[in-house]
């Protein structure tokens, strides 16, 4: 299950789904799983699966599994804009939906060493889900 992870940290995409991660997963870091093993499982589909598992494929596959807020949580990077130094990411939970929206420099991820020495790389968060929202959409 680690072997894609570890093909995937040699790319800057890549650090910066890792540095989302550790920033929502914390300690639980030992639980993520590589997303395209997900997507292949639910659609049978591999190539372009980035486009396919959006906040779309997140509400259908909450509205079947029924996940607790933060027991399914999904990094999404859009593909760098030739004219852009940065990258546009998007944190989804399956039960709230969009947490946190925001961009990446792109340089800071590719600086970057595969394990991610300095801790996750800095992001600027233009959106998230305020606390009181996400109370309000987990109480009963």
């Amino acid at each position: 299950m680690h072997q894609m992870m570890a093909w995937r940290s040699m790319h800057g995409q890549g650090r910066a789904l890792f540095s989302l991660m550790l920033r929502h997963l914390g300690d639980d870091i030992d639980t993520m799983r590589e997303a395209e093993f997900s997507c292949n499982s639910l659609m049978a589909f591999n190539f372009g699966d980035g486009h396919l598992h959006d906040e779309r494929l997140i509400a259908a596959l909450q509205r079947r599994c029924d996940f607790a807020p933060g027991e399914f949580t999904v990094a999404w990077i859009e593909s760098q804009p030739i004219h852009k130094g940065t990258q546009r990411f998007m944190l989804m939970d399956a039960a709230l939906g969009v947490i946190e929206t925001g961009t990446y420099r792109v340089k800071d991820a590719v600086e970057e060493q595969l394990w991610l020495p300095n801790g996750p790389i800095p992001f600027d968060v233009d959106w998230t889900l305020d606390v009181d929202a996400r109370r309000a959409l987990t109480d009963p």
